[in-house]
């Protein structure tokens, strides 16, 4: 690791620092012409530094010109805003303040709602975004509400992207009086990112919503209708003489944890307690660049992931939560697809990194003390720009070998079996903008290395590698956009490493009825390629685009990326009309309809589907939308799951959604996924109702619920092979599931807060008609299967039985289908910011689990069974205290 930092470093302090960039134009119409707003001016503190304490009655606001130009986005757009709006801006060498005045001629019906940093909330509200870096791209935004509330965000990719986990440390205070509501901030240079240079010009939005109003008010104004954000800010100008400065920040963490689970009475006992220490440190390495490590970092504080049942084959999908590894990654996403249906796909997959471990161990007492993640030895990433435009990110990581410790009953150690190899991960990206943010491209390449030093690890990668360049460009007085990329991967291991990638799911080399993807057990290395294209009209009424991705069979990026499947040409085309006008019962409305399809590399016809999806916004704000797809019959060549292609009915999809005005304390809604398939009988319905309740004050309820009721008529349950005949075993699923999400948040201070979060889970399925797949493309789809009776099934004592030739003899066997699983997690944090950017922690985790062979379907019942379920408890606390040099 320390040859790694210190090759990062040095490329860093090698490169020059960034450029400044020219100011430009912002379009205000929809016209084609590019008009220069008045920009905002920025003047230096001569005197004494405001006082943040949200009163402005400090002197130096008295010597600022105030931006008052607002106009509405939203209800009436272009118009000039109903309530008197003032900014006003205030520099010194260290720290860029704000001065907000918000008049209301209605200050009683102002709406503050305190709620933890960077939750959403129905309230007034001015969002700043500055855009420091002027690169037309990306930009830093800073929020308060009159309680004092506030949220900051990483804006990037032109505003299509936000990133929330970015934390800077600053000081705000806020105040209502009898004019409106006022606030104060005070935002050191040293958490912006800008070029060295003794004049300076960022980019500048400032947006005000008034709650009961429903009014947006925007400086400077630009339509809706319109494509890019960052790309149309104003330009805050007047910054001159600021010195660079010193970015180095150190937090070091301390924290301890005790567990609590059930073992054995006067014998095992698994529970542990645990210290920890560790830090994070930021380095400005140059105006441009900086770079964060982590030592032995701790994430207990962060919220635990929902449980889930996959029956699927593929790898279910987590966003990332960790703070390292979600702050400040916009620079490494590289997307695998451009389709929004695979939009979690892509190069780099954070959460690779101290992952659960691969594989599983087996005590022959059956007890065993097995890690539940993988251990992160350290991490270091560095980012930013460094000049013409460049970005540059190189991220590294480290990961230690796990190993599970095998127990007698009484808890002593008889031996151990590895489960997870030490790892090091590589990301490396180099991005450019041009042309006023208009064009980018860019490369990335990734790395995955593993000590395989045990004979368990022979099925898993030595090496790992992917890369590939992208570019994006928007053109036609930004009415069209552009967008294209190409990748490759190679993995290379041993041939049993290599023909377990060749077998599994997302290549299926050994499909029989296929002949261009040739499974080769003496491979000790697998390569492939991917690449796609999107062109698309992005402004006006009516926007579209067409779109085209391939991905060949060898293509694998799972190492630290996250993908499906492999061996697909895939397309399609969309177009959406668009009334963003208020008429007579509609304030907006959308409706699109769309076409896409898929193609294996040997020419197979997958899924096609032809969808239409109409949303409405009414005058009330309520919202509507209702999704209807219908797919016919087509050809999976993963139902199988490595036997041949089997040619699957048609079917519908039906999805209406509901919700309510999101500005209100009470917020309802209630989305219906539906899917009705006529020859096989399947049918599916799945319910999610859900309430927040924000009322004024410190508190915030909300309950979500999922009920899912499915009968599924070809559920794969096993593959197994009968004097060298394979079997394909599949069978008719009743399923239910029921889940309740459950959040609560109270802010006693704006830096004080406790968040409790639980999710009890019941998902039960009971099979019938297990059966054969005999001939996977007869015309009809009974004659696909061959079902079953009482003379070659037998089911019983936990085992479902086999005859295949009926002559009183078992085949084969394999567990019972029918399972029933509960759980519970629940995770309760309290946070106390009792110093800027430093943090105490009190945490306590549970999460219970129970399995069963039970065919029962009364999921409701069974959903009180979580709480009596065995499970595992953690207490924990932590402490990280900020220096900032």
């Amino acid at each position: 690791m320390r040859v790694s930092l210190l090759l990062a470093a040095a490329v860093a302090f090698a490169i020059p620092t960034v450029q400044a960039q020219e100011a430009r134009p912002v379009r205000l119409s929809g016209s084609g012409n590019d008009v220069a707003p008045e920009a905002a001016y920025a003047v230096r503190a001569r005197d004494a530094l405001p006082v943040i304490d949200g009163r402005l009655d400090d002197r130096a606001w008295q010597t600022t010109t105030p931006l008052t130009d607002f106009r509405q986005r939203n209800p009436d757009e272009g118009a000039p805003a109903t309530e008197r709006t003032e900014v006003r801006f205030v520099y010194s060498d260290r720290d860029l303040y704000i001065g907000i005045r918000a008049f209301d001629r209605e200050p009683s019906r102002i709406v503050g709602r305190l709620v933890r940093r960077d939750q959403p909330v129905s309230a007034d509200y001015v969002d700043l975004f500055i855009d420091s870096y002027h690169d037309r791209r990306t930009a830093f935004g800073f929020s308060v509400n009159p309680s004092g509330a506030r949220g900051d965000v990483f804006v990037y990719d032109d505003g299509q992207r936000r990133d929330d986990s970015w934390d800077p440390v600053y000081d705000w205070a806020t105040q209502v009086d009898s004019l409106g509501w006022t606030a104060e901030l005070r935002i050191p240079f040293s958490q912006l990112r800008f070029p060295k240079r003794d004049s300076l010009a960022f980019g500048l939005r400032v947006r005000r919503f008034i709650n009961r109003k429903n009014e947006e008010d925007n400086w400077p104004f630009f339509p809706r209708e319109q494509a890019g954000e960052v790309s149309r800010y104003a330009d805050l100008s007047g910054l001159k003489g600021i010195p660079a400065p010193r970015r180095l920040e150190f937090l070091p963490y301390s924290g301890a944890s005790r567990s609590f689970e059930p073992g054995i009475a006067g014998a095992y006992d698994p529970s542990r307690s645990t210290v920890r220490t560790g830090g994070d440190l930021k380095v400005g390495l140059t105006s441009g660049l900086t770079m964060d490590l982590t030592i032995t970092p701790d994430f207990g504080q962060v919220e635990a992931d929902p449980a889930v049942v996959n029956l699927t084959g593929f790898e279910s999908f987590f966003p990332e939560k960790r703070p390292f590894f979600v702050e400040g990654t916009d620079i490494f996403r590289f997307p695998l697809s451009n389709n929004p249906f695979f939009g979690d796909e892509g190069l780099v997959y954070t959460r690779r990194i101290g992952r659960e471990p691969q594989l599983t161990a087996i005590s022959p007492t059956g007890f065993l003390d097995s890690p539940l993640e993988t251990t992160i030895l350290g991490a270091a990433k560095i980012s930013g720009q460094i000049g013409r435009g460049w970005s540059l990110g190189i991220a590294q990581a480290l990961t230690s070998k796990e190993q599970a410790r095998l127990l007698n009953p009484a808890g002593g150690e008889i031996g151990r079996v590895g489960i997870e190899p030490f790892t090091s991960y590589t990301v490396v990206r180099a991005r450019r903008v041009t042309h006023q943010g208009r064009v980018v491209y860019g490369v990335v390449a990734t790395g995955v290395g593993r000590r395989l030093d045990d004979a368990a690890f022979d099925v898993m990668h030595r090496t790992g590698f992917a890369g590939g360049g992208d570019y994006r460009a928007r053109f036609g007085h930004d009415t069209y956009e552009f967008q294209g990329a190409v990748m490759g991967s190679r993995v290379d291991g041993s041939r049993n490493a290599i023909l377990q990638t060749q077998l599994n799911l997302t290549h299926n080399f050994q499909r029989p009825d296929q002949t261009y993807a040739v499974l080769d057990s003496t491979r000790t290395s697998l390569t492939g390629l991917s690449a796609q294209a999107k062109l698309g009209k992005v402004a006006g009424p009516l926007i579209w685009e067409a779109r085209f991705a391939t991905r060949s069979p060898g293509f694998e990026a799972n190492d630290i990326g996250f993908m499906r499947r492999a061996d697909a040409h895939e397309g399609q085309v969309q177009a959406t009309y668009r009334w963003l006008k208020p008429g007579t019962f509609f304030r907006r409305f959308d409706w699109t309809w769309s076409l896409d399809g898929s193609t294996t590399y040997g020419g197979e016809l997958g899924t096609t589907t032809l969808q239409t999806v109409v949303t409405a916004q009414f005058l009330n704000y309520w919202r509507a939308s209702t999704q209807i797809a219908w797919e016919p019959a087509h050809i999976d060549i993963r139902a199988l799951r490595g036997g041949p292609s089997l040619i699957v009915p048609a079917h519908w999809h039906i999805n209406p959604n509901f919700s309510s005005d999101s500005t209100k304390e009470l917020l309802g809604t209630f989305t219906v996924q539906s899917t009705i398939e006529d020859e096989s009988g399947k049918k599916e319905l799945t319910l999610n109702p859900g309430l927040r309740w924000r009322p004024p004050g410190p508190v915030a309820l909300s309950i979500g619920a999922r009920t899912q009721w499915s009968l599924e008529d070809r559920q794969y349950l096993t593959t197994r092979t009968v004097a060298a005949s394979p079997y394909y075993v599949f069978g008719r699923m009743n399923r239910r599931e029921v889940s309740l999400t459950l959040r609560t948040d109270v802010s006693v201070t704006p830096r004080l807060t406790f968040q409790f979060y639980a999710q009890p889970f019941v998902s039960a399925r009971r099979f019938e008609n297990i059966k054969f797949v005999s001939s996977p493309h007869a015309d009809r789809y009974a004659d696909r299967f061959d079902v079953l009776g009482a003379d070659r099934l037998t089911r019983g004592q936990g085992l479902a039985r086999v005859d295949v030739n009926r002559d009183g003899v078992f085949d084969f066997s394999f567990d019972d289908p029918d399972h029933r699983v509960v759980s519970l997690r629940t995770n309760a944090v309290l946070r106390w910011e009792f110093r800027p950017g430093s943090t105490l922690y009190l945490v306590w985790q549970q999460n219970r689990n129970d399995e069963a062979n039970l065919g029962t379907l009364d999921a409701l019942h069974d959903l009180g069974n979580t709480f009596s379920a065995t499970g595992r408890n953690v207490l924990a606390v932590k402490i990280a205290y900020w220096i900032g040099l």
